[in-house]
Parts: structure tokens; sequence; C-alpha cells
């Protein structure tokens, strides 16, 4: 007969291996755990208790109470009591233990002693009242020989035996062998996500690292102690210091008054919410204008930055021009308007001489007024670039010879042009051409407020056809001769008698000669004049 029970327990916990060992779910584990013990041993209850023995708690972990599945987490944690109390007594003990008498058992004022309905309602025992149970079986969990764990079965008014628990023993071990595997599969799954997170970020933060690297704006990051952590591409380039250079460092030694420029820049904590502000930093000596937005975050402040010092210098350039086209304008306008309201006058008897040199002063003015606004609308035209340009052969000498007679009309006594032809044909416009020459010839006169002699000349070479314009004037100073074709550019020479302009005649020379496939210069010394030329396609 004993033979036969031990068979059937064999095979009992030999299914019981198979099923339990089917599913790698922590909760499906002890559901099924549950369910074999349904059929091998009766209860009311069963709860599940796992052991830290660093914390020295006792935590729920499963729980079955009269019918129904509670939730853990309704059951406190629970201090291991080394005086007494059934649970701490197997952890302690690593054996199992089986109490057919639970109400006598409770009242031992050494332990600590709950019951719980399957509503989740706590009470203690026995204070509370007498326990729902009568008898209790109590067995280890063991890993490696060490305790990790109690299952209580717990029943109302069946007594235990031994047999049963030998089987709820056998049960356990195997529950608990099942309970390994889950949370080690758990685990690998837990690190194969927290790698597959971590591989993400990682391909996420090189993502942003390249999109950094190819925005067009400055990115840094300094971090709460001020050092700088991250330099892109763009602020390299702004700033001309490579992030070699300056990652690691103070901000402060790289950025001149730091300091100051970022107590300027209001800080968002949203980057939606930023806003720009331009101020001048200094770097090695010079002055940029950066427009600075910046936004917290975890690891300091972010700050972007854009280049406006050229934009800056233009708008400064286009002020600037505006006050001078309203100076040149006024000069002329006045002198057009006080000649024109003197010419009406009945109270003043104006002699023909006087008359007529009041009607050539409106003339020349008006002149002057209609060069000024065809300069004007001639750049606007070149920037817009819809400005025709033919190509055709042109006679640059005979061009040459009549820009020369036209301008001698103009030029003063004391201004002497003269003509140094060589025979030469061009490709170009010659329109475009004889704009050019009479622009050069007359910054020549203009720049020779002391006289002096003006030649023109023409130069053929292999491939081209030189002009070149040399007067004997105040001259430009070396710093000032690649700016001089800039638009709006105006010296500042020291020389009172040098009329204005509008800084319009040089740039337009520039843009005409490269859009006829030419190219132009200058050649000066201050004090000593100044020669400029422009070359041409060959014919």
């Amino acid at each position: 007969m004993g033979r036969e029970r031990g068979a059937e327990k064999a095979e009992l916990l030999l299914s019981a291996a198979r099923y339990l060992n089917e599913t790698l779910e922590l909760e499906r584990v002890y559901d099924r755990f549950h369910q074999l013990l349904t059929d091998a041993v009766p209860h009311n209850g069963v709860i599940v208790s796992s052991f830290d023995a660093e914390t020295q708690l006792i935590s729920c972990d499963y729980a079955w109470v009269d019918g129904g599945k509670l939730d853990p987490a309704i059951l406190p944690p629970l201090s291991l009591n080394r005086e007494g109390g059934m649970q701490s007594r197997v952890i302690m003990t690593g054996e199992p233990l089986l109490q057919n008498d639970v109400p006598e058992q409770v009242k031992d004022p050494a332990g600590v002693y709950y019951d719980v309905d399957r509503e989740g309602h706590m009470r203690k025992l026995p204070d509370d009242g007498p326990p729902g149970v009568q008898s209790a079986l109590m067995v280890p969990v063991k890993h490696e020989g060490e305790v990790v764990g109690v299952v209580q079965l717990m029943h109302e008014t069946a007594r235990y035996d031994d047999e049963q628990l030998e089987l709820a023993e056998g049960l356990v071990s195997l529950m608990a062998a099942a309970v390994r595997n889950a949370r080690l599969h758990e685990e690998a799954q837990s690190e194969a996500a927290a790698r597959a997170r971590a591989e993400a970020m990682a391909a996420a933060r090189e993502q942003a690292a390249r999109v950094l690297e190819a925005v067009g704006d400055g990115v840094i990051l300094v971090d709460p102690n001020g050092a700088l952590r991250f330099w892109n591409r763009a602020a390299e380039l702004v700033t001309g210091r490579s992030r070699d250079d300056v990652v690691g460092r103070q901000a402060g030694e790289v950025l001149t008054d730091w300091q100051k420029v970022a107590a300027e820049i209001p800080i968002s904590d949203e980057p939606e919410l930023a806003s720009p502000v331009t101020l001048p930093v200094e770097v090695d000596g010079s002055e940029l204008w950066l427009s600075f937005m910046a936004v917290r975050s975890p690891n300091g402040i972010v700050y972007t930055f854009r280049d406006l010092t050229g934009d800056r210098g233009l708008e400064a350039a286009k002020s600037d021009f505006i006050a001078t086209l309203s100076h040149e304008l006024r000069t002329p306008m006045t002198a057009v308007l006080g000649a024109a309201k003197t010419l009406l006058r009945d109270d003043i008897a104006l002699s023909p001489e006087r008359r007529h040199q009041l009607l050539e002063m409106i003339g020349a003015q008006g002149t002057r007024l209609t060069q000024i606004t065809e300069e004007v609308l001639l750049a606007n035209r070149l920037d817009r670039g819809d400005l025709r340009i033919d190509s055709e052969r042109v006679d640059l000498s005979q061009l040459v010879s009549h820009a020369v007679e036209t301008m001698r009309h103009d030029a003063p006594e004391s201004i002497s042009l003269s003509v140094a032809n060589g025979a030469a044909e061009a490709i170009g416009d010659r329109d475009r051409i004889e704009q050019v020459l009479v622009n050069l010839i007359d910054n020549a006169v203009k720049y020779s407020p002391d006289g002096g002699e003006v030649v023109v000349s023409t130069v053929p070479a292999a491939a081209s056809v030189r002009v070149e314009v040399a007067d004997q004037g105040i001259g430009i100073a070396p710093a000032e001769q690649e700016a001089v074709f800039e638009k709006f550019y105006r010296g500042d020479p020291q020389h009172r008698a040098v009329p204005g302009g509008t800084g319009l005649g040089l740039y337009i020379c520039r843009e005409l000669v490269q859009r006829m496939g030419g190219t132009i210069g200058v050649r000066s010394r201050a004090g000593e004049g100044s020669t400029f030329w422009f070359d041409l396609p060959k014919a």
C-alpha cells in the first residue's frame, strides 16, 4: 500500500514539475502552483512570502484567501521576529512547521500574528479576536541551502498530517525552481530591454550629435561649474576656436567677459519658449555680434548662437548709405531750389550773365541728381540680376578716346586728361564699358583735388585687353584697397576738398566688369596717386 502511495506521489510531483515549467511568467507559475495545491492539500488560504536576508523583511508575493486572490501589496512587509512567530521560526530554523492548534499558538506573547480575509482586511491576533483558521502548514523555500521564503497553507477546520506536509514540501520545492526560472527569464528580458534602450539612446545621441554638427548655428554646453562640455562645428567656424582647444576649459577663458554676456541671455526651461538676444562677444581680440538663445538642461545650459556680425555691418552700411544719400541729394536740391527761387523773384533785377549762371547751376545740379538716381537704380538692378549685358566686339581705343573727351568738358582746369591708346578690341557691352570708363575717370578727377594729370591707356595682352586710369591724387591706403569696390564703401580722405559720394560707383564698376567676364583692381600708394584697371576678354 505504501509503495502505491509513493508511486502516486512521484507521479504527482512529476506532472507538477512539467506543469509548472510550461510557463515562464511569474504570476502564472504562482497560479499553477495554487491549482496543484488545491488538488493535493486542502486549505482555505495560501500565502507565498519571500525573505530578504539583507533587510530582514518578509514580503508577500502571492495570496489566496477564502476563495479570492488578493493583491500582495495589501499585506505589508513584516520584520523577522527572532523572539517568536511561526514564519520567523521557519526562516530561522529552515525546518517546516505543522501547527494544528493555531488559536493556542497565537496566544504566545513573544510572537506577532495577523489574520486577513478575502477583502484584504487585516486583524492583529489575538487582540482583535480569535484567528479564522484552526491549522497551518509552513514550508521554507530554499535556494542553495538558504531560506529565501515561506509558503503558508491554512484551514478553518481540518487538521494537517505529516503526509500532507511532505507533499506540500515537494510541491514547494518544484514551485521554487519554477519561480527561479521565471525570475531569471524576467531578468534576461529586462537586461535585453535595457540593452535595447541603451542602444536606442546611444543611436539617438549619435544622431543628435550628427545633427548638431550639421546645423548652421553654433551650439555649446556650459556645465554648472562654468566649463565648456560641447562645442560643435558651427561654433568652431564662427569663433575660429577648435573644440579640442576649448572643451573642458572655463567659458570665460575662451569668450572674454562671458559672465557679463551670459547674465544678459534669458534662460528658458522649455526650448520652444527660448527668446533670442543679440550681444557683442570678444573672441581673440575680435568683436562678434552673436544672436543667443539658451535652454536649461540636466547637464547645464545649452546655448545656440548665430553670427550676425555681417548683417550688423550691412545694417550699419545701409544706415550710413541712407544718411549719405540724403546728404548727397540735399546739396544739389538745395542749389536747384535756391537758383529757381532767385530766378522767380520779381523784386531783384538779374543781369543776363547772372541769370545764365543760375540756369547753368540748375542744369549742373540736375545732372548730378540724375547721376545719383541712376547709380542707386543701377545698383538695385545689379543686385536683382535683371540687368541685360550684351556681348559684342568693341573697339576699346575708340571708346577710351570718346570717354576722355566727354569728361574733359567737366574736368577742372587743374586736371589734365590724356590718352595713351594702343589699338585693341575686346568682347563686352559697349554702353557698360563706357559707363565703367566714365566712373573711373570721374573718380580719378574727384580724388585729385590738387590737380595733376589723369592718363587713360589701353594695354593689349595675349588673351585680354587692360584699360588703366592713372591719377596723381591722394592715393588709397593699403588696408582700404580691397574694400573700395564694396557696396556703400566710402573712403575717409584727410583732404577736405574731396567731394562725397554714394559709395556705389566702384561697386557698379566691379559688377559690370565681372558680368562681362573681366576682372578689376587698383594699385595705389597713399599720397602718390592711384591706378585703377580692368581687363576684358580680347576679341
